[in-house]
């Protein structure tokens, strides 16, 4: 039986997408001065780690919490690590169940594709949002490695990689984005066209709703990935988003992506770093007793309380 990721990786031993997952949580965090975020329902792809589903639990205190595997034969697997009794688990197609358990209730929809761009262009994300609500907040991941446009074909043919991304997205448009085909251009790429498309899904299916963009991230644990993700917001549900101060956060920066690169680190280097914190001086690089480069020192300066901590336990 061939491996799928969360068989493969173990996904709460990722520093980025740790990190990833808690500036999202505090992003939500802010917008409970104006949203009654507990009584929200989270839907996601918990797979059997459910580690965004921990959190949100436990942090958010929301108890309406829908994981979606569409791997049938994984289903007692998925049910035995399932950390809390309110998860609903749906062992089914992502397009079958969003349109089923998202209703009139606000929502929080994260589509945590570890797979590549295409994965997200099928039509989920649409189904999703026909039935969401405004207040409700959609989430996409993607891979966004550049690797993935290469040796394509579209009926048995072989096309360039800037024909087969214009073909999965149909969009014309994206035939003349060759300039942006590399490894670095690709994922601000990969963000606009998933912004663009939440935007035109919520204009087309949400009549009086626009979507108000509040995260953009990129990171890399291994292969490169791109989060985005915002509101879907009637005049109401706008005022109340610009009430809150969501938007003056550091960490939700609309359509501008947010590079997440935090070092991977020993647990000694940790606690080493962790003595000269918090300083409201930069940390010098040159003056620690091992090998960082600037980037990697701001970086965990910068999110230090958020970094994960992993330990081993000994019976």
């Amino acid at each position: 039986m061939k491996k799928r990721s969360f068989e493969a990786i173990n996904y709460m031993l990722r520093p980025n997408k740790n990190v990833e997952r808690k500036l999202i949580v505090a992003t939500l965090k802010k917008l409970q001065s104006q949203f009654d975020i507990p009584n929200y329902r989270y839907v996601g792809f918990g797979s059997m780690w459910f580690s965004d589903f921990v959190l949100v639990h436990r942090l958010l205190n929301i108890c309406d919490l829908v994981t979606i595997e569409n791997q049938k034969s994984r289903k007692k697997r998925v049910e035995f690590n399932k950390p809390f009794a309110c998860i609903d688990v749906r062992m089914e197609d992502a397009a079958t169940a969003l349109g089923e358990v998202l209703d009139e209730k606000p929502s929080i929809v994260w589509l945590d594709y570890d797979g590549p761009l295409k994965n997200a262009v099928t039509g989920d994300l649409e189904t999703a949002i026909g039935a969401m609500s405004s207040g409700s907040m959609l989430l996409v991941s993607v891979n966004a490695k550049v690797e993935q446009l290469r040796n394509n074909k579209i009926e048995d043919e072989e096309v360039s990689p800037e024909a087969f991304l214009a073909n999965i997205c149909e969009d014309k448009g994206l035939l003349q984005k060759k300039d942006q085909l590399t490894k670095n251009d690709f994922p601000p790429l990969v963000a606009q066209i998933l912004h663009d498309r939440i935007k035109s899904a919520v204009l087309d299916k949400k009549p009086g709703c626009e979507y108000i963009p509040i995260w953009s991230y990129r990171y890399a644990d291994d292969a490169i990935m791109v989060t985005v993700g915002g509101m879907i917001a009637d005049a109401a549900d706008r005022a109340k988003f610009v009430t809150s101060g969501a938007a003056e956060l550091s960490v939700a920066t609309g359509l501008t992506l947010f590079d997440i690169e935090l070092p991977v680190l020993t647990e000694k280097e940790k606690r080493a770093l962790d003595k000269l914190l918090p300083s409201a001086k930069n940390l010098d690089p040159t003056k620690l007793e091992f090998e960082l480069r600037p980037g990697e020192v701001a970086a965990y300066q910068r999110f230090y309380l958020e970094y994960p901590i992993f330990g081993e336990l000994s019976a």
